[in-house]
């Protein structure tokens, strides 16, 4: 199955197709909150902000005049950005997690944020945890098989049917969307259960997950639903993958799916 994208308005004004935010980033991970924001901006999203820590800010800008770069004190985020409110006020949609690492004080910030937002979220890498309180009304997690286990308890199943079952039920108790991702990815809101085949091997590269978070990200903001935009996301950063595969083999890297993206949009789009 195909993605069925919303249709866009021609007459629309800069921030009408998505405001998005990313928090991420640390003296570890410069180019993780990076790749969320311009999958982002190539999936279709007209503004990218992130939020990074001042140690690595100046680089984070340097990537592409396309980013808006906030920053806070440190090297890592250890207490809530200034910022914060005001980023609210101005962005449609959150990814958070990319690149924070697990510092405990870091994780203790993350869940204040996270608890706070009502705006819709994407919980991502580090970001992804048991317990966490949420109250907005579209959530999107994204683990991988060790993130789900983090989350649920339990790994995930190498029996399909019975790991669309584990992601349904994580959803359902988490009331939210869940996407699992792996050789082929399960999506649930608790209620329906999809799967994506789209991808390749070579998605094994750092990153990958990254750019999906930013398509998925643009795919809320634009007014998806938390199952539509995980599951349009998975397939789009996967077939963006493959096109990239063909071109680069075992050798591709995540900032070639970002160049891919408008390709898939295309096809999607006709």
């Amino acid at each position: 199955m195909e993605p069925k994208l919303k249709p866009r308005n021609p007459n629309a004004y800069k921030g009408q197709n998505g405001k998005v935010l990313v928090i991420g980033g640390s003296k570890r991970y410069f180019g993780s909150p990076a790749l969320v924001a311009l999958s982002a901006l190539r999936a279709g999203a007209d503004i990218a902000h992130l939020c990074v820590p001042e140690y690595i800010a100046p680089v984070v800008a340097g990537y592409s005049p396309d980013l808006i770069v906030w920053s806070y004190p440190g090297e890592y985020l250890a207490k809530l950005p200034g910022d914060l409110p005001e980023l609210a006020h101005r962005c449609d949609v959150l990814v958070i997690g990319n690149g924070l690492t697990k510092e405990p004080d870091v994780l203790e910030t993350t869940k204040g944020i996270i608890a706070n937002w009502r705006k819709p979220i994407i919980i991502d890498a580090d970001a992804i945890m048991p317990g966490l309180k949420t109250i907005s009304h579209q959530v999107v997690y994204t683990p991988h098989a060790v993130e789900f286990q983090r989350l649920s308890g339990a790994a995930p199943s190498q029996n399909l049917q019975l790991r669309k079952e584990q992601v349904k039920a994580l959803a359902g108790k988490l009331g939210a969307a869940v996407l699992l991702k792996g050789k082929t990815d399960v999506i649930s809101d608790g209620n329906e259960v999809l799967t994506n085949s789209t991808g390749n091997a070579g998605m094994t590269a750092g990153g990958t997950g990254d750019t999906l978070a930013g398509i998925c990200a643009t795919l809320l903001a634009q007014g998806h639903t938390p199952l539509q935009a995980a599951f349009y996301s998975a397939y789009i950063n996967g077939a963006a993958g493959d096109l990239a595969f063909k071109k680069y083999g075992y050798s591709l890297l995540a900032t070639d799916l970002i160049v891919e993206i408008p390709q898939v949009l295309k096809r999607l789009r006709k």
